[in-house]
């Protein structure tokens, strides 16, 4: 069977589903259920407030009590993330998340909707996420053995640094913190050093200079005081640290088709939801980091460095001319022409093919 078959149908069809589903779930004849579901790093956000409530609270109590979910992070399993998908396929694990760009180097197509520079905002991103989405599923679920649930967003990655800049071009000469493969070329097209590094070990190395600046959420740096060991912010959204959630696709089917169904309309309720918690936090870590409103995280007093057109016009470039083809050319001509017919019409960008 042809990979990424009828795109637009899939898409068509998939809307339809969640309309459908909308009506039709009902928890009536839902049997009792219980999951397990391994959730992303529990010191931060996305787990307190998105995961853990849906999971743990909202099905049972949405469910008439008829689910009920058993929640823990990976982090107090003692896992990176990394290990997610393998553990998935595996059936080690019934329904679990982690970031796309964990699993890129396995599967360029999970590159496809968080390369570095490829939104501008969260809203372009969401419309990403949708259009490509259909994808995703078919070469999680064909390939892997996984069924793809919801894509959901940590918030704005966004760079801090230990030294004043002024615009994206001041990555040039200096070394950059960066997660993934496409945030390294963008950082290379740019001039700098990219250096692949822990999230916990960015502090120490910020305070050592080993590396100059940083890419992180502007909320999670914050709660992990990033501020304490740099001066000057740069809001730029370089990607969203966007996430899978998936099952084991032998669990999915054995779940009752009521359960499905019910579990169906409320992640797609819940995806949503996701996604304008990711806006929420994204002001909050700034304002939080430049001494504004702190909801949820400490205040400190960065240097806020405006983010100019050219700045953006600039990314823009370099997405056309090297992040893009260079993912292109790891992913394939077939997967860059379902590139191009979904996330491409929504960002007037094409991916070569050859």
């Amino acid at each position: 069977m042809k990979k990424y078959r009828n795109i637009l149908g899939l898409v068509t069809a998939t809307t339809f589903a969640i309309v459908s589903l909308s009506v039709s779930a009902s928890t009536d004849d839902l049997p009792e259920t219980e999951i397990n579901y391994v959730g992303t790093w529990g010191n931060l956000s996305l787990f307190k407030k998105v995961e853990n409530p849906f999971w743990s609270q909202r099905l049972t109590e949405a469910s008439g009590g008829a689910i009920t979910v058993n929640v823990q992070p990976f982090t107090e399993m003692g896992l990176k993330g990394s290990e997610i998908l393998r553990l998935l396929r595996n059936g080690v694990f019934e329904v679990s998340a982690t970031l796309l760009s964990y699993v890129g180097g396995e599967i360029p197509e999970a590159e496809a909707v968080d390369l570095a520079g490829i939104t501008r905002d969260i809203d372009q991103a969401h419309a990403v996420s949708d259009a490509y989405k259909p994808v995703l599923e078919e070469v999680f679920e064909e390939q892997y053995g996984v069924k793809l649930l919801a894509i959901i967003p940590y918030h704005a990655q966004i760079v801090y640094c230990r030294q004043p800049i002024s615009s994206i071009e001041d990555f040039a000469g200096r070394k950059v913190r960066a997660s993934g493969r496409s945030q390294g070329d963008m950082i290379e097209a740019l001039g700098g050093t990219a250096v692949g590094m822990a999230f916990g070990e960015v502090v120490p190395a910020l305070e050592k200079g080993v590396v100059d600046c940083a890419i992180t959420g502007a909320l999670s740096g914050n709660l992990a005081k990033w501020h304490q060991a740099s001066s000057h912010l740069y809001p730029l959204p370089i990607s969203w640290a966007i996430t899978f959630v998936a099952a084991n696709k032998d669990f999915w089917d054995g779940l009752a088709p009521p359960v499905q169904e019910f579990l169906a309309t409320e992640l797609a309720v819940w995806e949503d939801q996701a996604w304008e918690s990711g806006r929420s936090e994204t002001n909050d870590g700034v304002s939080c980091n430049t001494g504004g409103n702190c909801v949820d995280g400490n205040v400190a007093s960065m240097t806020l460095i405006p983010v100019q057109d050219s700045d953006y016009e600039r990314i823009r470039q370099i997405m056309n001319e090297v992040v893009v083809p260079r993912w292109a050319a790891r992913c394939g001509p077939e997967c860059a022409v379902a590139w191009n017919e979904t996330v491409g019409g929504v960002l007037d960008l094409t991916a070569p093919t050859n």
